[in-house]
């Protein structure tokens, strides 16, 4: 069995992982860098999901100076704050918007060149091929250091001693187990977006860190709060921002109907769904546009869709206010002329909002284990867009120069081989004998079907209580009915389990919290509860059972501001 010693393990290959390794290394650590797949490669296992943007522009979130008039930091702060509706927490907002103008200066500084100085902003062109460059520089800083990195490692346990996180065991693609002894682990692993059908997420990202985390001891937070919005089906995956449109579009389904009237209620008319609608990208309940939305999300479920399961959008009468001409340059270069072309177009999911509930270094409840990026949780019901890139590179940074400092104090690695067949050896020797009936790869196709049907948009009791007994028959399938035809399965179906662990935690977290706020839906609870939900779900492991408890996440109760957030478009 292969086995590995470093002071710090960073876990995962986009850019708060990349920033992670460089801050441990700076501060004085070895550094050992796991990615699945081949690192820095856009779109492929391991990339990230900061290398795989679907849209024609990306962006961090700049701040300016304190009294000025683009971004000031205490505008910029409460707007993150009223974005989250109650469940961001504000000490973490507060960090981003004091360290993010920080962070953007060190990308400059070793190479990365932004639009303009106000506005971090790169639109996409066919030279960058859709990625930000992030991880591509960073990944140059890291070859010039002693990081070791370790390619095709899919780590699947975390090692804990004493409250202590101590390392980390996988199998590599074969499917052969190995070990990683280190002082510290920093996960960077991503979301969930591979737990449904339509995701931005590139493959591998599998709630991994979520689930490792949770079987840990550590604890999830405000993971019903889930960042989704329009996008291509085909002919290939692009985000849709309706922003600032002058003119409405025109929508309908497979059969040639117009079918957005037929879901929006008394009072509320087209145009206007529109217009709200030009002010956000994500779907949000925060206003109308909601139900333009859920009209997209229910026409597929109902049959009337494409088959590319898409509702077809005509932008020919009219332009995108923000940005016009680069988004159609975009659209041109993958095929579309937004003229003449029809798009094809449905709900995708884009990030979590939560994760991992971290401190101010992005160290979670486990001593020596951190999470950053999507992994670790902060933002809230809604967030603002460019936190979650700018985010990771503070909390990125934040977590690695903490992670190096920690494991300077590290115990003597003491990993006996009962505790080794418990974390990964038996489990692995159980799924290399399955001769079962159902592959990895047939489970998963059926899981992100179900789970975007049941899970993204609009929730009520019977959808979830629908998802959670297809969660538990597919779980029954995993331990019973497995088939392992060749030892990527093994992977595969060790990636699958992470998948139905995180998504109890999103069923469970949705039922519990009876209400609609910011990206959370649900139908049969329609409205926002501020008396009993201005609060996060908290989200723990008692052996295999769930616990789940309201918790704030903020010393002062949060207050709705009057009028809404002060810069559109927000998402």
């Amino acid at each position: 069995m292969k086995t590995y010693e470093t002071d710090v393990l960073i876990v995962g290959g986009g850019g708060a992982a990349t920033a992670s390794t460089i801050a441990a290394h700076d501060a004085g650590a070895r550094t050992m860098l796991a990615v699945k797949g081949e690192f820095g490669v856009p779109g492929v296992r391991g990339a990230g999901a900061t290398s795989n943007p679907k849209a024609d522009f990306w962006t961090i979130r700049t701040v300016g100076p304190k009294g000025g008039l683009f971004n000031p930091p205490e505008a910029t702060l409460a707007d993150m704050i009223q974005a989250g509706l109650g469940a961001a927490d504000a000490k973490l907002c507060g960090i981003f918007v004091d360290e993010v103008s920080e962070a953007i200066k060190r990308l400059r500084s070793m190479g990365l060149r932004f639009q303009s100085k106000m506005l971090a902003t790169m639109p996409a062109s066919s030279g960058t091929q859709g990625t930000n460059n992030i991880v591509q520089i960073q990944k140059a800083v890291i070859a010039g250091t002693n990081t070791q990195v370790l390619e095709h490692a899919n780590l699947t346990e975390l090692i804990v001693e004493n409250g202590r996180c101590l390392g980390a065991v996988g199998v590599d693609d074969a499917g052969e187990p190995f070990v990683v002894h280190s002082g510290a682990v920093v996960l960077a692993t991503g979301g969930v977006g591979q737990l449904f059908r339509y995701s931005f997420n590139p493959p591998g990202n599998t709630g991994d860190g979520y689930a490792m985390a949770l079987r840990a001891g550590a604890t999830l937070f405000n993971m019903e709060f889930m960042q989704q919005g329009l996008a291509t089906t085909w002919p290939t995956q692009a985000i849709i921002m309706l922003y600032e449109m002058p003119d409405p579009y025109r929508m309908f389904n497979r059969e040639g109907k117009a079918f957005v009237a037929d879901y929006l209620p008394d009072g509320v008319g087209i145009v206007e769904a529109s217009n709200l609608k030009a002010r956000h990208w994500p779907v949000s309940c925060r206003d109308a546009s909601l139900h333009l939305d859920r009209a997209i999300h229910s026409e597929a479920i109902a049959g009337r869709a494409t088959e590319n399961d898409a509702v077809y959008l005509d932008l020919s009468g009219t332009r995108r206010g923000f940005q016009p001409e680069v988004f159609v340059e975009y659209m041109r270069s993958i095929g579309i002329d937004l003229d003449h072309d029809l798009l094809q177009i449905q709900i995708h999911h884009h990030t979590s909002n939560g994760g991992v509930r971290v401190d101010e270094n992005a160290e979670s409840g486990v001593a020596g284990l951190f999470a950053c990026g999507e992994a670790g949780g902060w933002q809230g019901a809604d967030r603002l867009g460019g936190t979650m890139l700018g985010g990771s590179q503070v909390f990125g940074w934040r977590a690695g120069r903490r992670a190096a400092e920690l494991a300077k104090e590290r115990p003597e690695p003491r990993l006996h081989r009962d505790r080794l067949d418990e974390l990964l050896l038996g489990r692995l020797a159980r799924m290399r004998a399955a001769q079962g009936t159902v592959a990895p790869a047939e489970l998963l196709a059926s899981l992100q079907r179900e789970m975007w049907r049941e899970l993204l948009v609009q929730k009520d009791s019977a959808k979830l209580a629908k998802a959670r007994a297809f969660v538990a028959k597919q779980r029954d399938q995993l331990e019973s009915a497995i088939r392992i035809d060749k030892p990527f399965d093994v992977v595969l179906a060790l990636e699958h389990r992470n998948l139905l662990d995180v998504a109890d935690v999103i069923i469970e977290a949705s039922d519990f919290r009876t209400e609609s706020r910011g990206a959370h839906a649900r139908s049969d609870h329609p409205l926002r509860d501020d008396v009993n939900w201005c609060t996060s779900v908290f989200v723990t492991r008692d052996g295999q059972a769930l616990q789940l408890r309201k918790q704030s996440v903020n010393e002062t109760p949060w207050v709705d501001a009057p009028g809404d957030i002060r810069i559109t478009p927000w998402g």
